[in-house]
Parts: C-alpha cells; sequence; structure tokens
C-alpha cells in the first residue's frame, strides 16, 4: 500500500535531484548600476551562473532595461522626467534626459542582448508589461530566442500568454510574492516566504526557483529546498554557498 510518508520523501528526494544556479538579479547588483551595461560586462567576465534584468516599454513601444515602473530611481539628470511612469513616456525623451550613476543611457534590450552575445549562463528576462512588438522583432534578431537557458520571468500572466502565442518553445516563469502560482507554467520563482511549497513544484516537473535570497541563511535553506535557482543581490556569497 502507497504511505503518505512515502510520497513526503519522495517530494522530498525529487527537490534534491538537481544542482542550484546562483542567478545574478538585475544584472550585478553592487557592482555595477541596476541593469546596465557596465554590470551585464562584469556579470560576463565573471562568468556568473545567471543573470536576469528587467523590461520596461516606452509610450512607444521601446524595450529598456530598467526595474521600476516610474523613472526616478538610480537616475541622474536635470531634465529626467522623474516621477512619470515610462510607458507614458516617448524614448526620445528618456534617452536624451536621463542616465544612469555610471552616466550610461538606460539600455536598450538590443544593446544588452548584443553585450551578452558570448554568455554561457542562464538569460532570465523579467517582463514588467505586456511586451510590445517591437520586442519580439529585437528578440527574435538576436538569434537568443532558440537558447536554451533563456527564461522569461513576470509577475503577470498577461505578460507570459503573447510570448506563448508568438513562440511555443519559449519557457516562461511565473512570479509570486505572496500566493504560490504556476501550475500551468514550465517554472515558478517564488519570494522567500512562499519556500516551504518549493519541494511540491519540484515533484510536479516544474523548475523552481527563490528571491531575493540575499543572507547566509536565506541562501542555505534555498539549497536545503533543492531549488532550481536562486535569485540573489548577492552573487559571490550565493557562488561561495552552493559550492
Amino acid at each position: 500500500m502507497f504511505k503518505p510518508r512515502f510520497l513526503l520523501v519522495l517530494i522530498f528526494w525529487c527537490s534534491l535531484a538537481n544542482g542550484q544556479d546562483c542567478i545574478s538579479h538585475r544584472v550585478m547588483m553592487g557592482a555595477a548600476p541596476d541593469n546596465s551595461l557596465e554590470g551585464i560586462d562584469i556579470a560576463v567576465s565573471k562568468a556568473v551562473d545567471g543573470v536576469e534584468f528587467d523590461i520596461q516599454f516606452t509610450k512607444d513601444g521601446v524595450p529598456l532595461l530598467y526595474h521600476d515602473s516610474r523613472l526616478g530611481e538610480g537616475l541622474s539628470g536635470e531634465l529626467c522626467p522623474r516621477g512619470q511612469k515610462i510607458k507614458k513616456v516617448n524614448f526620445k525623451e528618456i534617452d536624451q534626459f536621463c542616465f544612469l550613476e555610471n552616466g550610461e543611457n538606460l539600455p536598450l534590450l538590443g544593446e544588452a542582448l548584443s553585450h551578452l552575445s558570448s554568455f554561457k549562463g542562464h538569460l532570465f528576462v523579467d517582463l514588467k508589461q505586456i511586451p510590445s512588438e517591437q520586442f519580439f522583432k529585437v528578440m527574435e534578431k538576436s538569434g537568443l530566442i532558440n537558447y536554451p537557458k533563456l527564461r522569461f520571468l513576470s509577475f503577470k500572466k498577461r505578460a507570459l500568454r503573447p510570448l506563448k502565442k508568438r513562440w511555443p518553445f519559449t519557457k516562461g516563469i511565473l512570479l509570486s510574492r505572496f500566493i504560490p502560482r504556476g501550475l500551468f507554467y514550465n517554472g515558478v520563482a517564488l519570494n522567500k516566504r512562499l519556500s516551504l511549497v518549493t519541494p511540491l513544484f519540484g515533484f510536479l516537473g516544474k523548475e523552481t526557483g527563490l528571491w531575493t535570497m540575499n543572507s547566509e541563511e536565506q541562501i542555505g535553506k534555498a539549497r536545503k529546498k533543492g531549488v532550481d535557482f536562486i535569485i540573489t543581490d548577492e552573487y559571490e556569497l550565493c557562488e561561495l554557498k552552493t559550492l
């Protein structure tokens, strides 16, 4: 007779079947401005396990690397329209007046992918909005759409659905902050407070990850959960803890 205790052991064993990869959050936090080309170059030079970066879309559909929906954090420029939602501002205005702390313009998606052309690690593209047609064209032109380590992430199901429609073979990962979701996606990335349910998703054949794990204790707990990837601001600590 099949015993519940055996099922729990099986779930736990399956969750530990794979090693964990450390995914550097917002490209290379601490070493360079968030979501910057400088950060990408550092990540490539360090041959990190993987990088995660955020994509916002301007009013005219241009995909840019930036985390927040509104302009402001980490930006300089006297005429930069701080406080404005990116989706309400045309690319030209942002490109002309807004600069990162290192003097870079907000990177275009195409620029980022060009800097990552020789990268062998995981690429986690976090979509903050529904993708524009320009996004699809940039990704297709890059030649990376078939890259086996490419994953698209989002909190919004409506941002991932168009990808499956256009590219059925792509892998989507649904992000969850409070309620675990993602049963019908390739993978899940759960906030650390939801770590208890990661073995269940692993047992169901989903890729699993936890974010944002930044302390030695948190990274150690993530390892014990047997997740496939750990998203972190402290890449070097994660790498050391995973060895």
